[in-house]
């Protein structure tokens, strides 16, 4: 039984492998993470599913005669194309679910489906008289590749690394922008909930009020990010646009794992020099420790609303 389930049990290795190489932090192992993504996406579905649906050996030949067997070549050929047509196919179940096309929901649903392909393929092999299941031919195709010519070899060693470019090219494939969503919320006056409206938009001076800041990372990996909050004053100069003024009412720092939210509220209260101007409410975020006097222009992300300061300020 051994013998009968060994590619079987090559498989899901690969699979649990693949997976504890994907929860490390960081990319520890370089290119040995390339290597191990690439065979597991690129052979492991359609093996799995190949084994599955063939549970035969290539001698076995049914009283019939029209049972359908694979030889090894054709059983890798099975596999390399129902793997590039699976993964896709997954991907889109995905994007109609909850959990949305994520790497971590590809990943999982992936580890899921070649796990559950390899138990149905050790089943049904398993049902298949002794003598007719299919068993890896190690020793055979180590026999007939030292028996083979010079032209043989160099066919087979080209085939190999052809398989690994292509799954090299899969692993490294970027499945979606890596980018850091920044936004700000109000609070509704009625529900008190946050959403994406009533921010403030008058401030007397004297006075303050609320806007929360968010940042959802999606860079894939962790990141350190400074925020800062200011009242500009824009005018025209020169016939352009600029920032005259400036008055800075928080700054920040927030470490964040990739996939994570910081919601983060900042109270605000316009100057009393700006009283009777229009300002721009400008919260802007910086990757990693901003300088002491950081340039507008070199923010990572800027969001900003328009907040009237009527003059004869408000109550405190």
């Amino acid at each position: 039984m051994v013998s009968t389930l060994s590619d079987l049990a090559v498989v899901c290795g690969i699979t649990l492998v693949t997976y504890a190489v994907w929860l490390l932090p960081g990319n520890p192992l370089g290119p040995l993470r390339v290597l191990i993504g690439g065979s597991f996406v690129l052979l492991a579905p359609g093996y799995a599913l190949t084994a599955a649906l063939f549970p035969h050996g290539e001698s076995a030949v049914s009283v019939t005669g029209d049972r359908v067997t694979l030889s090894g070549l054709e059983r890798v050929v099975y596999a390399v194309g129902l793997s590039i047509v699976t993964v896709p196919l997954l991907a889109l179940f995905l994007n109609y679910t909850s959990w949305g096309i994520t790497p971590s929901s590809v990943v999982l649903t992936l580890v899921w489906f070649v796990l559950g392909a390899t138990v149905v393929a050790a089943v049904r092999r398993l049902r298949v008289p002794a003598a007719e299941r299919y068993r890896l031919p190690v020793g055979d195709a180590l026999t007939r590749l030292t028996g083979a010519g010079p032209a043989t070899a160099v066919i087979g060693v080209l085939f190999v690394l052809s398989l690994a470019v292509a799954g090299t090219a899969l692993a490294t494939t970027d499945g979606g922008q890596r980018y850091t969503e920044f936004y700000l919320m109000g609070e509704d006056d009625e529900t008190g909930e946050l959403v994406a409206d009533d921010y403030p938009d008058e401030i007397a001076p004297g006075n303050s009020a609320p806007v929360y800041v968010g940042i959802e990372n999606r860079e894939r990996r962790q990141m350190t990010y400074t925020v800062l909050v200011e009242f500009h004053r824009v005018s025209a100069v020169d016939g352009e646009r600029r920032v005259t003024a400036r008055w800075q009412e928080a700054r920040y720092e927030t470490r964040l794992r990739d996939g994570a939210t910081n919601g983060t509220r900042v109270d605000v209260s316009p100057p009393e020099s700006a009283a009777g101007d229009r300002l721009r409410l400008t919260v802007m975020l910086y990757r990693g420790s901003a300088g002491e006097n950081p340039e507008i222009a070199d923010a990572y992300r800027t969001v900003h609303v328009w907040v009237d300061v009527p003059s004869g300020g408000g109550e405190p």
